[in-house]
């Protein structure tokens, strides 16, 4: 298994919290405390053996050449994968203070939408409106914070297209798993010693070369929203994607600013209608104080008023605040 790799670098007591099923999120914050995402919540971990930083520092120096990269003072910020998606994200010296800060989001498993449905995530009449969208091959985004199971809901919607699609998907980092046969999986990469880096804009450019069915991508973080929002307008339906954002119609306000960061003489309104003809509908999710995730909104989106400054959008579904 993909643990394997990085296991016996590790004191006996991390190795057990990586391989927890029951764990979502391990953090390890230098030798001041290892907390854990148990269920949505988070619970202070206390450790019978102490550590030193000195020995979670070569631990994870070993691991990041493992995964291909090197973490040093000049290179102290590690973003990458495991084998099965899991993220490995690290924070060294001399920028975190109390020792190297490690953090692990472990996908133990992933979930059918049935499943989602059973568990409260995902209201039925919810998931057939979005398959219906997904069939009609509509432009989607999956919004929510961190946490929030947006990766986990898009893989589930995914399930519904049909297998003999061919699909471009393209991360940063991988981590979704795709059943489709005839898919592709690229991954943006950052520029690190011996290596260029490579843009999920230049990924993007590259799938309209590749005769996609559909484009899926992962998150939308930064100026590639522009190239996804071309790709979109141009004739490639049925594009899925996520974005962080605080509600369903933020996020369209979020992917408007992010296509607008592509080019400094971009026109507000005119990217703002761009995305109202790309995106079709918008999918919101929470996680809540008790660490229960679930769908909070669908919106469709007909249109953007020039004269109100406003995305034009009509409300499906909204849960209550219970």
């Amino acid at each position: 298994m993909s643990f394997d790799l990085i296991l016996p670098f590790f004191p006996e007591e991390l190795r057990a919290l990586l391989l927890d099923p029951s764990i979502s999120d391990l953090m390890i914050n230098g030798t001041s405390g290892v907390y854990a995402d148990r269920g949505g919540s988070i619970e202070k971990i206390a450790l019978t053996t102490p550590y030193t930083n000195e020995r979670l520092q070569a631990a994870i120096e070993r691991v990041a050449r493992i995964l291909g990269q090197d973490l040093t003072s000049q290179n102290s910020v590690l973003n990458t994968r495991l084998p099965d998606g899991s993220r490995v994200a690290v924070v060294g010296a001399p920028s975190s203070i109390s020792g190297p800060t490690f953090t692990v989001r472990k996908f133990n498993r992933w979930f059918t939408s049935d499943e989602l449905i059973e568990s409260g995530t995902l209201p039925t009449e919810i998931r057939d409106a979005v398959v219906r969208f997904i069939g009609e091959r509509k432009n989607g985004i999956i919004s929510g914070g961190t946490g929030s199971g947006k990766t986990t809901l898009m893989k589930a919607l995914l399930d519904h297209i049909p297998l003999q699609e061919r699909l471009i998907v393209i991360e940063q980092p991988a981590e979704l798993k795709i059943a489709h046969p005839n898919a592709v999986r690229w991954e943006a990469v950052e520029a690190i010693p011996g290596q260029v880096a490579i843009t999920a804009s230049q990924l993007v450019a590259a799938a309209l070369r590749h005769r996609p069915d559909r484009i899926i991508m992962g998150e939308i973080r930064d100026e590639c929203g522009y190239d996804l929002l071309q790709a979109m307008n141009t004739g490639h339906g049925g594009t899925l994607s996520t974005i962080h954002a605080k509600s369903a119609w933020d996020a369209l306000n979020r992917l408007s600013d992010l296509a607008l960061s592509a080019r400094p003489n971009l026109n507000h309104s005119f990217i703002r209608s761009e995305t109202s003809e790309a995106i079709d509908f918008v999918l919101y999710c929470e996680r809540d104080h008790a660490g229960r995730r679930r769908v909070r909104e669908l919106i469709t989106v007909s249109g953007y008023s020039h004269q109100d400054g406003c995305f034009q959008t009509e409300e499906v579904y909204r849960a209550s605040s219970a």
